[in-house]
C-alpha cells in the first residue's frame, strides 16, 4: 500500500470547549476503544510512520491517554498531539513526555475563541510550566504554541500581544512583537524546541458552504487521510463529520478502502487538477495548495 506522511487518527471527538472558529460537529460523542485502537495501529504500520491524534476532539480529555501512546510506541509509530491545553494538569506532564510523541501543538488562540471563567494567566501558566518541565527533561520533540489568528479580517492583535508578553516574561526573552505582523514568519523560537507557530484562521469545509471550484489540488489522500473515532475513513483532516465516508476501517478493512474506486477517483482527480467531491468543491482551505 501507498505510504502516507501522516494519518490523522481521532482517538476521541470530545473537546469540552466551543471555539468560535470551530463549527459544531454533527456526530455523537465517541472515544475509540483501546482494543480497536491497537488493531488499527497494527494495520497502519503498513501505510505510515506518523499519527496525529486529532481531527476534532482533544486527546487530553482521554484519562488513559498514556495507554494509547504506549500502543503507538509498541508499533514504532510517532505521534503528534493537538490540544487546547485548557484543562492541562501537572499530573499529565509525565504522559506528555511519552517516547512515542514527536510533537505537541497547543492551540493557544482557542482561549480567545471561548467564553469562560479562567483568566489568561490561569490558562497559560500550566502550558508554560509544562514547557519548562519538558526543557528540564530534555525531551526530543517539538512544542508548538499555535497562534492561528494572524489574518487581517479577524485580527486578534491585542489578545496576541498579551500572550506574547506573558510568554516573553516567563521564558525571559525579548522580541519585537510588531515585527511579527510585518515579517509574518511561520515560527518564532521561544526556547529549545519550543516555538510560536503562526497561521491565519480558515473556514472548515461544509456542504452548506458556497461553491468554490471544481478545479484544483489537495494533499488529502496524497500526504495524509483521516480516521474518525468511530472508525470511518475520510480523505482529509477537515472532514469532521465524514461527509466523504470512504468506509469503516473496522468493518471494511483499511487496504480495501484505500483501493476503492472512490478513493482512486479522488486521487486521480487531484492529480489532474479536478475536484470530484462536492465537499472538496466547497472547501476554500484547499485553494492554498493550488499551483
Amino acid at each position: 500500500m501507498k505510504k502516507f506522511k501522516k494519518v490523522h487518527v481521532e482517538i476521541t471527538n470530545i473537546c469540552k470547549l466551543k471555539c468560535s472558529f470551530c463549527p459544531p460537529k454533527n456526530l455523537p460523542n465517541v472515544t475509540m476503544p483501546l482494543d480497536k485502537f491497537d488493531l488499527l495501529n497494527k494495520e497502519l504500520v503498513n501505510v505510515t510512520k506518523e499519527l496525529a491524534y486529532h481531527v476534532v476532539g482533544d486527546p487530553l480529555v482521554v484519562p488513559n491517554l498514556n495507554e494509547y501512546l504506549d500502543i503507538s510506541k509498541k508499533y514504532a509509530l510517532r505521534v503528534n498531539l493537538t490540544t487546547t491545553g485548557y484543562n492541562l494538569k501537572e499530573e499529565q506532564y509525565e504522559t506528555l513526555t511519552n517516547d512515542a510523541i514527536r510533537q505537541i501543538n497547543f492551540s493557544v488562540n482557542s482561549y480567545n475563541g471561548n467564553s469562560h471563567k479562567k483568566s489568561l494567566d490561569e490558562y497559560l501558566t500550566p502550558i508554560f510550566d509544562f514547557c519548562k518541565y519538558a526543557l528540564e527533561k530534555e525531551v526530543d520533540f517539538f512544542i508548538n504554541l499555535r497562534v492561528w489568528n494572524f489574518d487581517d479580517a479577524k485580527s486578534a492583535k491585542e489578545f496576541n500581544r498579551e500572550v506574547f508578553k506573558k510568554a516573553f516574561e516567563y521564558f525571559d526573552i525579548s522580541l519585537d512583537i510588531d515585527q511579527f505582523y510585518v515579517a509574518k514568519p511561520k515560527n518564532i523560537r521561544v526556547a529549545r524546541k519550543i516555538f510560536f507557530n503562526f497561521d491565519d484562521y480558515f473556514e472548515w469545509p461544509s456542504l452548506e458552504n458556497e461553491f468554490v471550484s471544481n478545479k484544483g489540488f489537495c494533499y488529502g489522500l496524497d500526504s495524509h487521510f483521516g480516521i474518525l473515532a468511530n472508525g470511518d475513513v475520510v480523505p482529509c483532516c477537515l472532514d469532521k463529520d465524514a461527509c466523504i465516508n470512504l468506509g469503516n476501517v473496522f468493518e471494511d478493512g483499511l487496504e480495501n478502502i484505500l483501493k476503492s474506486k472512490r478513493v482512486i477517483d479522488i486521487k486521480d482527480g487531484f492529480k489532474n487538477g479536478k475536484v470530484v467531491e462536492e465537499l472538496c468543491q466547497k472547501c476554500s482551505y484547499r485553494t492554498r495548495f493550488d499551483k
